[in-house]
């Protein structure tokens, strides 16, 4: 394969190492999903769902960066897990909305908290450093 060569920038450096620590901390991600019982696609699912906003399938779809047959399997899973339930569309009977249960809320509760926990490498950062990577992260999500 052939290399493709990358402007070097302090940006470029920057994105690179926000990259490589996704990437550190990638497995246990997924390992808290399965934790909770989840594949990485539910879990995605779980967390773009609202706790009392059903959601249309095809805007969870489009969420998901997948194709309304992808979202369909996960809603299949998720229900079978109890976690959600298809609804009616409120004011268009043609359209389905998915829905957390009671079940699905304290999971997504408890698994957006298991995730949320910053790596140890994060945690050991002084709190003058992580006030500065939160201002700066901050301004680059805003942009």
């Amino acid at each position: 394969m052939a290399k493709v060569a990358v402007p070097s920038s302090r940006q470029q450096e920057a994105w690179r190492l926000m990259l490589e620590l996704f990437f550190a901390h990638r497995g246990q991600m997924l390992s808290i999903a399965q934790e909770f019982g989840l594949a990485p696609q539910q879990a995605f699912a779980l967390q773009r769902l609202q706790p009392d906003e059903p959601m249309k399938l095809s805007d969870l779809a489009s969420a998901l960066h997948c194709d309304n047959s992808s979202v369909t399997g996960i809603a299949d899973r998720l229900e079978k897990a109890g976690l959600a339930e298809r609804q009616a569309h409120p004011t268009d009977r043609r359209v389905k909305t998915l829905a957390l249960t009671e079940r699905g809320k304290v999971i997504r509760g408890l698994y957006k908290d298991r995730i949320g926990t910053a790596p140890e490498t994060l945690q050991n950062l002084t709190d003058e450093d992580a006030a500065i990577l939160v201002e700066i992260l901050t301004r680059a999500k805003t942009t």
